[in-house]
């Protein structure tokens, strides 16, 4: 019986012994409970809860942002498309309607090379001058466009009737 008193007191010694534990981290907390005060954890909650409400509105202003974004850059991209292919169609143009100016200056030298030649010191002084202001890159285009309209004015009348120039574009489409 002995045995079994020992074995008992062993027993009750560990109970209590992980009740003393128990109680001591119990304690512990309580303490560090006490140790905090309620009301600036409380104020903390709901500072945090605060910015992540703003943190949210603000995630969904940008997503919104993107969206508009995303659309207004594929109209953008499509409007800019449209005006490459209207240069490029406009390049093709003037260099359709420099080639008849070049081939009309040649058909002319040929048929009335005495005239031609009597006006072509005007005309090359002109062509010159063009040349060198393309060469230029300083000048503006308003000052270029100024030099030759008085340039053409101070030569004479060069005027084409604009039916002899028609561009192919508008000839093939119509």
């Amino acid at each position: 019986m002995s045995a079994n008193n020992s074995q008992d007191s062993n027993i009750s010694k560990d109970g209590c012994a992980s009740l003393n534990n128990i109680s001591a981290s119990v304690v512990f907390v309580q303490s560090l409970q006490h140790q905090v005060n309620e009301q600036d954890i409380q104020a903390i909650i709901q500072s945090q809860k605060h910015m992540l409400a703003r943190f949210e509105k603000t995630n969904e202003m940008l997503v919104n942002c993107n969206a508009l974004l995303a659309s207004r850059y594929v109209g953008a991209s499509k409007e800019l498309k449209k005006h490459i292919s209207f240069l490029v169609e406009l390049k093709k143009d003037l260099e359709t309607i420099f080639r008849r100016i070049r081939f009309l200056k040649m058909k002319l030298s040929q048929q009335y090379s005495e005239a031609f030649s009597a006006s072509s010191s005007v005309f090359n002084v002109l062509d010159e001058e063009e040349e060198q202001e393309e060469k230029l890159p300083t000048k503006s285009s308003n000052e270029l466009n100024a030099t030759n309209t008085t340039a053409a004015s101070s030569s004479g009348s060069r005027e084409s009737s604009p039916s002899s120039f028609t561009s192919p574009s508008t000839s093939d489409t119509g």
